[in-house]
């Protein structure tokens, strides 16, 4: 006994930070930091006549003697050894610590926000720091708002309910000033005034915080939150119900509040984090760091109006540390009942974009080295064509290879096919990215005039008016089709496709908000505005340009290389490397090298296409239409004044006559088609001697998915990185050769799934191809995937990071079977259901705010062209992030 009896204060005082509460059952229970227990026959009222005489000025002996009468010493010891070995009671400070300057270094503040008015709500030491802290940063207007009493803390439920259940609540038993009690009303006056606010009230019941966090809301003011526990500072932001954590999933998630006390939350009060530390030996959060940290958040919300951590709180501990802390809504928590049906304010549409951000976010890759070039290095390239694949190539050499000189080489007897493109987001990255070509966003906006493409809408698989959407933002597709019986709420980006809505946001204020970084997206591009974009960028970056018509080539006396190319006019023309982009007539590799054509005939039946446009009822809809017709399928590419649209078809079951027929039954207003033959395949060499195949001259599949200018970028990707340092490497050709013989294979098998498993219509075509497409390259993966499904829920047994294409991808393949109902057995889902509701609700939010696509494209244009560079330049744009290799 005498140990315990030692261990208890000669002068105690009350830990501010602890608690001392009564469960349901009447049982007194303490709370201090993570820990919860129970102290047994202890009476209630005992501890509280106790606690009234623990001021941190009495001696322990004036305790005894003042309860002589009523307690013996000995229970009284007991009870005190107890609350002393809990951290209840502690030795009372007998000097004061001070805070001192630890030579931190205040951030910068830009000259255009050091007028803007800042808030700091507080009632401690705290508040005295920050408010100095800011002020030495620069800001010229900032003030210190003192609050102790809240008059929703003083309603005649809120004292019963404190004096019924709350036996001491940390700082919160200090008196109080009933008089100047504040309303959420006098709060939200208060706040309207100012640009930024900072709450780093302590001691307050948690129901203070509540108040401020409505009046923000109610304002739209950005509110920044300094909580904490003893030893941890907790930094976040305004709090959305339902879309970001609330302050009960903060501190649960954190700072692990046991569930039994969540009904009492509101009642508890805030810790104590101020520069005086509560007890010389316990270690507290650097002050100087939360000031810090709440600086740069000010800046960082001031200079671009957009909380930067709507969904995370950073955490520093007493060392200094700080780790983010990423937060959504619990499913279990009782607090974050969606609200977003109501009408978003400003504050509101930022906090769940950015919680619509992190949901969608991906890890970035990481670049690779740069091969050094030999003595014997390639000099020269001739470019063979032009069109986008000859444009293209042109234009990633003089990229990737600037000493290499570039000449490209057409006719301009040869016509362009001015049809409607459509592309996939490998093709944005290759055209904008710095790690590619890196050309102006906003140039290309305002000269090809693209519209943007979100994904496919497949009217496909089932018969009768039933779709699927295929979005390049990748989601919850398990969850989407066992709660909400369908693949289009897997993402955000599946939700905009939905309801023909472009990924920017009305804020509520008049100012777009831009997810573009966020959400993946494409491009559908005029041919012609394209082709005459990427000319007159090759011209100006350098390249030589020569309008000839080649006739013929000299082949070495091996028979493997090319010595030089023959014009109509006799000329020679000699370069090191000869990069064949003529087309489907595959002029060097195929007629002059002779390079074995390998037919996918057996897994894709079409073999011609008609193209048309047509006018729209100007809702230009964000992605492709792949519809199903008698004898194939009709795309629809939309564009600003018109919709493109293309009925590829085989010809082995209908003429051209009947194709065009039936697309103008279901196409009224339709222009005169015209024509494209093709053939599915590809070569047996990408690279032969020295002479590389890009695009149609290499290999093409058909129209469907869009895979043209997807397929030219992954081929010139690989060639440029993979560039031989001398013209005597042969590995890396047989190596590449491999490497793009398997994608174009991949991509067979995985088109040919489309045709297999689609049971719209029971037309002759259709038939046959659910009974004779070949798919046996994805037998394996079909098998995996109808005994596990979704393949992308478990790590991939097909690659070990990253798939060696879009399309080669766990989560294409699982779209594609799902959405065309191939029976499976499911996985379990990583989300519950009320969890995967919140999500839901939080994405649906947001989508009920965006705009259509034709003013989006008005807006980025004529208004606010500054979005575009953003998408462009930011960090954590999908622009930079994995394109294979």
């Amino acid at each position: 006994m005498a140990e315990f009896i030692n261990t208890i204060p000669s002068v105690p005082r009350i830990n501010p930070n602890a608690h001392l509460l009564l469960n349901p059952a009447g049982e007194v229970c303490s709370w201090v930091g993570n820990d919860v227990f129970a102290l047994e026959g202890i009476q209630p009222d005992t501890i509280r006549e106790l606690l009234t005489l623990i001021d941190g000025v009495r001696t322990l002996e004036s305790i005894y003697v003042e309860l002589a009468n009523k307690y013996h010493r000995h229970y009284l010891q007991e009870i005190l050894s107890a609350l002393t070995q809990l951290h209840i009671l502690e030795e009372s400070l007998t000097t004061e610590v001070t805070a001192q300057n630890q030579g931190w270094k205040l951030p910068t503040v830009p000259d255009d926000i050091k007028q803007k008015a800042i808030a700091i709500l507080g009632n401690h030491q705290l508040l005295d720091t920050l408010t100095h802290s800011f002020t030495d940063a620069g800001f010229q207007n900032c003030r210190a708002l003192h609050f102790t009493d809240f008059a929703s803390c003083q309603t005649p439920e809120f004292v019963t309910f404190q004096q019924e259940r709350v036996i001491f609540n940390g700082y919160f038993t200090l008196p109080h000033n009933h008089v100047d009690a504040v309303t959420v009303a006098q709060l939200c006056e208060i706040l309207a005034q100012f640009d930024f606010i900072v709450c780093a009230l302590e001691g307050v019941p948690y129901q203070a915080l509540f108040d401020v966090n409505q009046s923000a809301l109610a304002t739209g003011k950005p509110c920044l939150f300094v909580t904490a526990s003893p030893d941890t500072a907790l930094i976040g932001p305004t709090v959305i119900k339902g879309a970001t954590a609330c302050f009960g999933c903060r501190v649960v998630t954190l700072e692990a509040i046991p569930s039994v006390l969540n009904e009492i939350l509101p009642h508890l009060s805030t810790p104590l984090l101020s520069p005086t530390p509560p007890h010389p030996h316990t270690p507290t959060p650097p002050v100087t760091t939360i000031a810090q940290a709440c600086i740069e958040e000010a800046i960082a919300v001031l200079a671009t109006f957009t909380p930067t951590r709507a969904n995370s709180v950073v955490k520093i501990n007493h060392q200094g540390d700080r780790i983010v802390k990423r937060l959504f809504p619990s499913g279990e928590c009782q607090e974050c009942t969606p609200q977003l049906d109501a009408p978003l304010g400003v504050l509101s549409t930022s906090a769940i974009a950015a919680a619509a951000e992190e949901i969608g976010r991906i890890w970035p890759n990481p670049l690779q080295a740069n091969i050094r070039p030999a003595a014997d290095s390639y000099q020269t390239v001739g470019v063979l064509g032009g069109g986008t694949a000859g444009y293209l190539t042109a234009l990633a050499f003089r990229a990737f290879h600037p000493n290499i000189k570039v000449t490209l080489l057409e006719s301009s007897a040869i016509p362009v096919i001015g049809v409607g493109e459509a592309t996939t987001p490998e093709l944005v990255k290759f055209l904008h990215s710095p790690r590619f070509l890196g050309l102006d966003i906003v140039d290309f906006y305002r000269r090809v005039a693209p519209t943007w493409k979100l994904g496919i809408k497949f009217q496909w698989g089932l018969p009768d008016d039933y779709d699927f959407t295929f979005p390049f933002q990748r989601g919850r597709l398990l969850e989407s089709v066992l709660y909400d019986a369908t693949l289009n709420n897997q993402s955000l980006g599946a939700m905009l496709m939905s309801s023909d809505r472009a990924p920017i946001f009305d804020r509520g204020d008049g100012q777009p908000l831009s997810l573009l970084h966020l959400v993946r997206w494409a491009y559908h591009l005029d041919n012609r505005r394209f082709i005459s974009y990427l000319k007159e960028e090759a011209l100006a970056s350098g390249i030589e340009h020569l309008d000839v018509q080649i006739c013929d080539a000299q082949l070495a006396p091996d028979g493997e290389n090319i010595t030089h190319l023959i014009t109509n006019d006799g000329r020679k023309l000699a370069y090191d490397l000869y990069i064949d982009c003529s087309g489907f007539r595959s002029f060097l590799l195929e007629q002059k090298l002779g390079s074995k054509f390998v037919s996918y005939q057996d897994t894709l039946f079409t073999d011609q296409a008609i193209a048309a446009t047509v006018p729209h009822n100007g809702t230009i809809k964000p992605y492709t239409l792949a519809e199903t017709m008698n004898n194939g399928w009709c795309w629809n590419i939309p564009f600003e004044d018109a919709d493109h649209r293309g009925y590829v078809f085989s010809s082995a079951f209908c003429s051209v006559e009947q194709a065009v027929a039936e697309m103008r039954a279901k196409n009224p207003g339709m222009s005169e088609p015209w024509v494209v033959k093709f053939r599915s395949g590809r070569h047996e060499h990408f690279w032969r001697g020295n002479v590389v195949a890009i695009g149609n001259s290499y290999g093409f599949v058909e129209p469907l998915e869009s895979t043209a200018l997807h397929m030219i970028v992954l081929e010139l990707e690989l060639l440029m990185t993979n560039l031989p340092a001398s013209k005597r490497d042969e590995a890396i050709k047989s190596t590449l050769n491999r490497k793009i013989n398997d994608r174009w294979d991949a991509l067979r098998w995985f088109l040919g799934i489309h045709y297999k498993f689609n049971h719209r219509l029971s037309t002759p075509f259709w038939e046959a191809a659910n009974k004779d497409t070949d798919i046996s390259g994805a037998a394996e993966r079909l098998a995996l995937f109808q005994e596990r499904a979704p393949l992308s829920y478990r790590n991939s047994l097909f690659y070990t990071l990253h798939p060696s294409e879009f399309f080669s991808d766990d989560h294409s393949y699982d779209t594609l079977l799902v959405g065309q109902q191939v029976p499976t057995r499911f996985v379990e889902p990583v989300e519950d259901a009320a969890t995967w509701k919140r999500q839901m609700a939080i994405l649906q939010g947001l989508a009920k705010t965006a705009l259509p696509q034709h003013k989006a494209l008005k807006c980025l244009r004529e208004k606010r062209p500054d979005l575009l560079y953003d998408f462009a330049q930011r960090r954590d744009s999908w622009l930079h992030t994995w394109l294979p290799a």
